[in-house]
């Protein structure tokens, strides 16, 4: 078997490898899809997160300026945050069920690293009602019902001063009879739940949950990404050597030597564009430490 890197269109120079290489690159791509596949699925959940943020946003934004009250508007209202809470609990679904594959596919020696992983999410589970209930949520929406029940868009003045301001808030509710017909329902989370659950504040503290177990992967498979960058690095940049140029499409390929062209067996694509981008991602998306305390005001008094 003859273990090559050259380019794939046109004619270019050849850099021979030995089977090992050809096996380590061949692992430090996979390794590399890998990583990039679960910061996708992080940015995804992150992005339905948003949507719903800026929903309750604009639903407030709405209220303020048109103060609509009519029962189709609240209809609509309703129907527009299950939409989005729907959106969001899908991928948290897909991000959940898929990463501990992604994770293995980095640590194909680690038999124990799947139950690491694991361990991650059961953490967060046992620690807050929040979690567990968006979890059993997740599971009624997909097989019984819907998240949102009931929604209010309510006024206050912030204080008493000659300087308050008028604040409006959409709320979301989850109600707990509405959940306690549906027999696959968590009953203990039933127990624990109150009569109405603040949805936005359940959501909140479960995406900082998950936000808090994204980083704790990503700085576990931080090392060996670096370290499968670092490879094909060195390949390309051999390469580029003994070609005198950047090539197109720089592939390592295993062969079978025949004449006039050899035999194909496998190949795969050695470059690093691709991994640009789970690069940003990671720069992108930082840590939502303390995200149940946080919100968005578009207050415009100055009080200073």
């Amino acid at each position: 078997m003859k273990y090559t890197i050259r380019g794939w269109a046109g004619y270019y120079q050849e850099l021979s490898i030995d089977e090992v290489r050809f096996n380590n690159l061949k692992q430090a791509r996979i390794c590399l899809s890998a990583a990039l596949a679960i910061e996708e699925k992080y940015e995804l959940l992150i992005s339905n997160y948003l949507d719903l943020e800026k929903e309750c946003l604009n639903v407030a934004s709405d209220y303020m300026i048109r103060r609509s009250t009519d029962y189709s508007g609240f209809f609509d209202i309703r129907l527009a945050f299950n939409r989005r809470v729907v959106n969001l609990l899908t991928s948290t679904k897909l991000y959940i069920d898929q990463i501990q594959q992604h994770v293995k596919s980095c640590f194909p020696d680690r038999s124990d690293i799947g139950g690491n992983v694991k361990a991650l999410f059961s953490s967060e589970y046992d620690s807050f009602f929040e979690y567990r209930f968006m979890e059993a949520l997740r599971n009624y929406v997909q097989h019984r019902g819907l998240a949102v029940h009931s929604t209010s868009l309510g006024s206050k003045w912030t204080s008493q001063e000659a300087d308050a301001e008028l604040e409006f808030k959409p709320r979301l509710f989850t109600h707990k009879t509405e959940v306690d017909g549906d027999k696959a329902f968590k009953k203990q989370v039933l127990k624990d739940m109150a009569e109405k659950v603040d949805l936005l504040y359940a959501v909140r503290v479960y995406v900082g949950s998950i936000s808090k177990i994204h980083c704790e992967i990503r700085d576990l498979v931080a090392s060996v990404s670096e370290d499968s960058r670092h490879q094909i690095l060195e390949a390309i940049n051999e390469y580029e050597v003994i070609n005198g140029e950047k090539p197109v499409g720089l592939n390592a390929i295993s062969s079978i030597p025949k004449e006039p062209v050899d035999e194909t067996i496998e190949k795969f694509p050695v470059l690093l564009e691709w991994d640009d981008i789970r690069l940003d991602l990671i720069k992108k998306n930082k840590s939502l430490a303390n995200l149940s305390k946080r919100y968005v005001s578009n207050s415009a008094y100055n009080k200073a």
